[in-house]
């Protein structure tokens, strides 16, 4: 496949995206606020009164004009619907709120924020043509300047006129530093909005062939049903959150100072997690889930703070909570819509013209939806049509409005999360695709089909099992070692030889390897008929210390939970009692392998005499299967690449996982030499790491052994633990073994792993061996 050419950033690189609300968008928020406040108002009509210029500027930019053939129609009826809306809760204002009847200062107020929006609108106006070049920069400074200077000779009478002369002078510099803040926006964001105001050679019709093209890409559809709630909830949260600094002027200025910080801090610490922490990068979703749940918990905070008397140590824990919550999470978005392009490129065929427009217009959609949302709670917040304006005060607001300030957003984020638990996609995926977009060489249809079971078809990633594996850790806390023995070896390639040690070793394995792998398990785990009697026979029944009538009903129980791990998991299952069928797993494998997927397998030996009766090893190694070797020249005909075998043990003693030195696959010696020499070398090296385990806690014995006696006194449990140390045996433990070789007909076919493919007959005969 050819290599992926550069995304169009227009939507992805909109800073407004990433922060929703500028740093001056928020102050003017306030500030309209405070004046509001200033003239005897409530503060919240002042809010509200902003935000309906930033919704009316939010609207006109995406529904009219030239944005509008890039709509879908599904967009188009719900824009008409939104501006019905719009228009209703115009006439509710108008209608509720004595306008007309009331005092010039409600004018004044009007004057001011009419000020503040359109200033905003001209301003980026006049930085989009500079920076096209359709006028020159002292042309622009000029215009710039008296963009500023004429709304400032408006307000100035309106200031003075209504307010005593000190608030005047301080409305005055408060309308000062709003022109500095826009002016720093406007040329940060400079290269951004003249992306904007560019003209794009993209008509609405390829507009629409590529919605229509994403729409059957279910991964692309799962994020975008992530996007929306998020940017919404993220909308509102603000509003409602500097509502409640605003109208708690004597804390305003540390507040907004504490939410400015969290904001920055947190975008800069979640970077550097996803992207300067190495082998353990922290995954994109969990940080992102994290993100969302540490914003639910703000809220939920808010919620409880607004009910009680205010104490400045909780309603500043809270602020921070909310706002570094939903910093991590817009950040982590902005970081997954890049990621998303691979998806929309590979949905496309790399065709991505009229992309960047269709996601400009749907973030640009969410945008006006969380506004909307927002201007509706501040229009209930101020606008009650039978409380006088002077008795609305903040203990008004809290009493009478408590929930709209947080039940709207704490309900988007539900969904939100709700969203990130089912999205179909995680870490190794978005690797994955990266890796099939630059692909250079032959394409590899293992790959292609595995990201069409996950991106194009419908997919669900299971979270609950990485959920379990989580509450799971801190009861199973294991050491890894050896992990440098992985490094150099591409994904992929590495096959993960571990013991069993009963369930011990495929549970830890699973919760602290940190390397991706697809584990091999007996089929009988994977079968519904198969499983209840598997886990009875082979487990419940030794269980002495349960009563003969609960093993089978909880067996039944065990065996659910297993058969929802596994699937989780992606195992691939391990046919041992159906030669014909094993062949299928050795498939299954290669396949998975050629898609970038190691494997983890647990080759010991476990057929017991009789039912009930324990067969794997409890200490060191058993005796080895020798048949798990066949992946190698299996893998080799397909791909030329040759697999390592690395040997892991997971000691239970000593609470360790170490990681031995690999064993190469040679292509050029003897087949069954080779396969032997493998698992025999695999053997031996873990072996070797059981005869350290058994040094180390020898010592540990001896040091024991020696304290004890070096006391005077000792307790019953202290001499009967001394007695037993020196009962202990001394004996050396049974070798492990490998399993005979196979009979001269799988011989036979092994050799055939010299030949240019190795057909099922080859492999079926060679699983004979075990």
């Amino acid at each position: 496949m050819p290599q992926a050419r550069e995304t169009p950033t227009y939507a992805s690189a909109r800073r407004v995206m990433l922060v929703m609300m500028s740093l001056s968008t928020l102050y003017n928020y306030l500030y309209s606020m405070t004046i509001s406040s200033a003239y005897g108002l409530s503060p919240i009509l002042g809010g509200a009164l902003y935000m309906s210029g930033t919704v009316a500027t939010a609207f006109a930019q995406t529904f009219l004009g030239d944005n509008r053939k890039y709509l879908t129609r599904l967009m188009r009826i719900t824009g008409t619907l939104l501006l019905a809306l719009m228009l209703f809760l115009s006439l509710v204002i108008f209608t509720l709120f004595p306008v007309f009847s009331a005092p010039s200062r409600i004018w004044a107020l009007f004057a001011v924020v009419l000020a503040l929006t359109m200033r905003a609108i001209l301003g980026r106006r006049l930085v989009g043509m500079v920076m096209l070049h359709r006028i020159n920069r002292k042309l622009f400074l000029l215009a710039y300047g008296l963009l500023q200077l004429i709304p400032a000779a408006v307000l100035l009478p309106l200031f003075f006129h209504y307010l005593p002369q000190a608030t005047a002078w301080q409305s005055l510099g408060g309308y000062g530093l709003s022109v500095l803040l826009e002016a720093y926006t406007h040329y940060r964001e400079r290269d951004v909005i003249a992306h904007t105001h560019a003209p794009e050679a993209v008509d609405a019709a390829c507009v629409q062939r590529v919605a229509q093209a994403l729409s059957t890409v279910h991964a692309y559809g799962a994020y975008q049903r992530l996007q929306m709630p998020i940017l919404m909830a993220l909308q509102v949260t603000l509003v409602m959150m500097y509502t409640f600094i605003g109208i708690t002027t004597a804390e305003m200025i540390g507040r907004l100072a504490l939410s400015v910080a969290c904001t920055i801090l947190m975008r800069e610490v979640t970077d550097y997690l996803l992207s300067h922490t190495g082998q353990r990068k922290l995954a994109l979703l969990p940080l992102l889930l994290f993100g969302l749940l540490l914003w639910l918990y703000g809220l939920v905070l808010l919620y409880r703070e607004l009910d009680r008397a205010q104490s400045m140590v909780v309603s500043y824990l809270t602020l921070s909570l909310c706002t570094g919550g939903l910093t991590i999470a817009i950040t982590c978005l902005a970081q997954m819509e890049r990621a998303m392009a691979g998806v929309a490129e590979y949905g496309l065929k790399s065709d991505l013209i009229g992309y960047g427009r269709y996601r400009a217009v749907y973030t640009e959609f969410a945008i006006l939806l969380g506004q909307l949302a927002a201007l509706v709670l501040l229009a209930f917040l101020s606008l009650p049509s039978s409380i006088a304006l002077e008795d609305m005060d903040l203990a008004f607001v809290v009493r009478s409005f408590r929930p709209l300030m947080v039940v709207p957003p704490l309900l988007l984020l539900v969904g939100a999360v709700a969203s990130v638990l089912r999205f179909p996609m995680n870490n190794r995926h978005f690797e994955k695709l990266k890796r099939f977009l630059t692909m250079t060489d032959a394409p590899n249809p293992a790959l292609k089909k595995q990201l069409d079971a996950v991106v194009v078809a419908r997919h669900k990633n299971r979270y609950g099992v990485k959920l379990l594996l989580m509450l799971l850790r801190p009861f199973y806390y294991h050491k890894l070692k050896g992990l440098e023995n992985a490094a150099g070896h591409a994904d992929g390639t590495m096959v993960l030889v571990c013991n069993h040690g009963e369930l011990y070793g495929p549970i830890v394995t699973n919760l602290y390897i940190p390397i991706s792998f697809r584990p091999w398990t007996v089929s009988k785990m994977l079968d519904r008929n198969e499983i209840v009697r598997h886990i009875y026979e082979n487990s419940m029944l030794r269980q002495q210390w349960l009563p003969s009538s609960l093993k089978l009903p909880l067996t039944k129980l065990i065996a659910r939970v297993c058969l929802w791990a596994f699937a989780s998991l992606e195992c691939i299952p391990v046919y041992r009692d159906s030669p014909r069928e094993l062949i299928k797993t050795f498939r299954l494998t290669t396949e998975a392998m050629q898609a970038g997927d190691n494997i983890l397998l647990f080759p010991e030996r476990d057929q017991p005499e009789a039912p009930g009766e324990r067969g794997y090893a409890l200490e060191g190694v058993g005796e080895l299967y020798t048949g798990f070797a066949m992946i190698a020249p299996a893998y080799y005909v397909k791909t030329q690449q040759r697999v390592v075998f690395l040997p892991i043990y997971a000691s239970k003693h000593l609470r360790t996982i170490t990681i031995g030195q690999g064993v190469r696959y040679d292509p050029q010696a003897p087949a069954t030499e080779e396969k032997l020499r493998i698992v025999s070398t695999l053997l031996e090296r873990m072996e070797g790491m059981y005869a350290i385990e058994r040094e180390e806690l020898a010592r540990r014995e001896a040091a024991l052994s020696k304290r004890l006696k070096a006391r005077r006194f000792l307790s019953k449990a202290a001499r009967r633990q001394l007695e037993a140390m020196n009962a202990a045996s001394n004996g050396a433990q049974p070798s492990a073994a490998v399993s005979p070789a196979a009979s001269p007909a799988a011989e036979e076919a092994l050799a055939a792993q010299h030949e240019p493919s190795m057909g099922d007959d080859a492999l079926h005969a060679a699983s004979q061996q075990g």
